[in-house]
């Protein structure tokens, strides 16, 4: 399946909201959002910004949103899952359910390291759940390693 890839615009942020939604369940659409799901809202899509931040969206051959990756620059150390400061972005990520096994998050991590480095960004951090080991194990192949800074903050240079 071939999918183009957008950059995200502000028009684009209330589909950053289901990613988020789609990332905090591990893409289950009946999953239970976590303790803390409006704070991600507020920190990964309400405070992001296209310009400074910038992001990804993949379409369909139908121009249908098959999913997306977005990068979030943390100003101060408390902000964030994954801040390895200011000059690291994190990226957030999620692809629809009804495109998966299609590489469609090796192309969108790809993406996302591809804009991280337009950025000036030498390197390049994410927080996966504990509770998610597929998802890990698909960053560890994609080159991503655990930082040291916590079992859940990988990172990888870029």
């Amino acid at each position: 399946m071939a999918f183009t890839l957008h950059p995200a615009t502000e028009s684009d942020r209330t589909y950053l909201q289901r990613l988020n939604f789609l990332a905090d369940v591990f893409g289950d659409e009946d999953g239970e959002l976590s303790d803390d799901a409006v704070r991600g809202v507020e920190s990964y899509v309400d405070d992001w910004d296209p310009q400074r931040d910038g992001g990804v969206i993949a379409f369909d051959s139908y121009r249908t949103p098959a999913g997306g990756v977005w990068l979030r620059y943390w100003k101060t150390p408390e902000e964030g899952h994954a801040n390895l400061g200011p000059d690291v972005p994190e990226l957030a990520i999620a692809v629809e359910n009804r495109f998966a096994g299609n590489a469609l998050g090796a192309t969108l991590l790809d993406a996302a390291c591809e804009l991280a480095r337009s950025q000036g960004a030498k390197r390049i951090a994410l927080w996966v759940d504990p509770e998610n080991p597929r998802a890990r194990h698909r960053y560890e192949v994609f080159g991503f390693s655990d930082t040291g800074t916590g079992a859940a903050t990988m990172a990888m240079d870029l």
